[in-house]
């Protein structure tokens, strides 16, 4: 017996809001696979720029140097 036939099985067992709950879950499996995007990584010399109008220039105090 193949996985989709052993869950349909199950879930005509199940009560009808169940049932309900197992379509909404199906979709949102479907959606989000579709969204999926690969994690692009930034380098900290390709991110210059990145926050305009943030002053990232500060200085630090003696007692906070380590």
């Amino acid at each position: 017996m193949t996985a989709a036939a052993m869950l349909i099985k199950e879930i005509e067992t199940l009560p009808e809001e169940s049932v309900a709950e197992v379509l909404d879950f199906t979709i949102f499996l479907k959606r989000r696979k579709n969204l999926e995007k690969p994690v692009t990584r930034i380098s900290i010399e390709n991110a210059y720029g990145i926050f305009k109008g943030i002053n990232t220039h500060f200085e630090r105090e003696e007692e906070d140097r380590i």
